[in-house]
């Protein structure tokens, strides 16, 4: 048995906040109290640091394919730099393949995280298939820990109206989560059409072309299909005012619905679709950044309740390469952007700045992401029994965030310069010391698939 006593903490969790110790028996929590006299294997002094939950990111998407067959950055870097950066749990969206059954596409995933993930990991499953074979496997997938699945409103993958209520009823059923990706595909698409008859290709027209209300009329309709349908549904990268706002109202009407943002939308705005040259497709996510207005907006609902998580929404496109595609055509710029290193040190530092409790920050980033995902209390929290996830911060130390200076593969970040007061010191995954003074130490393939349960009807 290995022992770990992490002593003089100031230890945070969504409910407290108190100096104390950590005592560490292999992978579990077993005591949480102050002045622990015990012997140890490893002892780390945490004096005048905060001891968090490690950090779990609800949304991201590893190794997506692009239109020249290339794919963005995958398990071996990425999650190395989210370990990095505070995160030891994450929830990859992992698509089903066109003709393919839902168990074959996570068989298929799992063999690859298991390959290569520094991290524990479980998945969600985009659907692309609204067939009745795709229906039944819901219910193979519950009860192999597969408890969440992504129904899109736009892009190529989007589902009818029918087909989303058939799936919700069915996930209900099976005591599942719809996370719903909620954009207007009609009014996308002729906006867009538009745009390139009159020869506007820059990637300035890609949010001309995604304006707020082709969210906030999606995300009123997919409300509506949560009422109807009773499914608990979590609204994803909500991006406009207006759509915490509707969250906000239906979780007042009693309805199991959550609000997730990121934060790009928190802290970036559509200016940066103002750039002359093309290096704004580096922003070029859906839905898009929005304005300071909205940007404002969605901090009330962090302040508030309409936000129930912040997520990466992290994709690994390289600048050079993979957002180079969409040069005579802004459509067809691989959408999304590197953020999984920097989440949670992001949040740190703004919800401070903004005099948000520490303790909402950790709801936010970890406990809420364990509760609404099944995790909980095994991830998400630092109590005895708990997954010894652990992240140590060194609230002195400065940094500037960079491409220069990031694990993540991508050669740019949408955060580049940020200044921030905090950094991560030391990381534990399930009681191993995988960071330790700012470096990753851990291994390739230490990361455990979690097997989620379903809720009970």
């Amino acid at each position: 048995m290995t022992t770990v006593l992490i002593k003089n903490g100031r230890i945070t969790t969504s409910s407290d906040q108190f100096k104390g110790d950590l005592w560490i028996e292999d992978d579990k929590i077993v005591l949480v109290g102050s002045k622990i006299i015990e012997k140890a294997d490893v002892i780390i002094d945490a004096t005048d640091k905060w001891v968090f939950p490690g950090g779990i990111d609800a949304h991201v998407h590893m190794d997506v394919p692009c239109s020249d067959g290339s794919l963005s950055a995958g398990y071996d870097t990425e999650t190395i730099a989210a370990a990095r950066g505070g995160t030891t749990t994450m929830l990859d969206y992992v698509l089903q393949e066109k003709g393919q059954l839902l168990q074959k596409t996570i068989t298929d995933w799992k063999s690859k995280a298991a390959r290569s993930s520094a991290i524990d990991y479980g998945f969600h499953v985009i659907v692309t298939e609204p067939n009745e074979t795709t229906i039944r496997d819901i219910e193979k997938l519950a009860k192999d820990g597969i408890t969440s699945f992504k129904l899109f409103m736009a892009n190529d993958i989007a589902l009818r109206d029918k087909d989303l209520l058939r799936f919700m009823e069915e996930l209900k059923r099976q005591g599942c989560n719809a996370c719903i990706h909620a954009e207007n595909k009609d009014m996308i698409d002729y906006l867009q059409e538009k745009t390139i008859l009159n020869g506007n290709v820059e990637p300035y027209y890609h949010p001309k072309s995604r304006p707020a209300i082709t969210e906030a009329e999606a995300i009123q309709r997919a409300l509506a299909l949560a009422e109807l349908t009773g499914c608990p549904t979590l609204i994803a990268h909500i991006s406009t005012e207006q759509g915490r706002k509707l969250v906000g109202a239906a979780k007042a009407k009693g309805l199991e619905v959550y609000g997730e943002s990121c934060p790009h939308y928190l802290l970036l705005t559509n200016e940066n679709y103002q750039k002359d040259s093309y290096e704004s497709a580096k922003f070029v996510l859906s839905p898009p950044l929005r304005s300071e207005e909205n940007r404002q907006g969605l901090w009330q609902g962090v302040l508030g309740t309409d936000i129930d998580i912040i997520s990466s929404d992290h994709n690994g496109f390289s600048y050079s390469t993979h957002k180079q595609l969409g040069r005579q055509d802004y459509r067809k710029i691989p959408n999304g952007a590197p953020g999984i290193e920097h989440r949670y040190m992001l949040m740190y530092h703004f919800c401070q700045e903004r005099g948000i409790e520490l303790s909402r920050f950790v709801e936010l980033v970890a406990t809420n992401p364990a509760k609404i995902f099944g995790l909980y209390p095994q991830k998400g929290t630092l109590a005895p029994g708990s997954d010894a996830d652990i992240v140590i911060v060194d609230p002195k130390v400065e940094q500037v965030i960079s491409a220069n200076n990031q694990c993540q593969k991508s050669d740019y970040t949408p955060y580049e310069g940020f200044n921030l007061m905090g950094k991560v010191e030391s990381v534990l995954l399930r009681g191993q010391l995988i960071v330790e003074k700012g470096k990753f130490i851990g291994q390739a393939g230490m990361g455990k698939f979690l097997k989620r349960a379903a809720k009970k009807a």
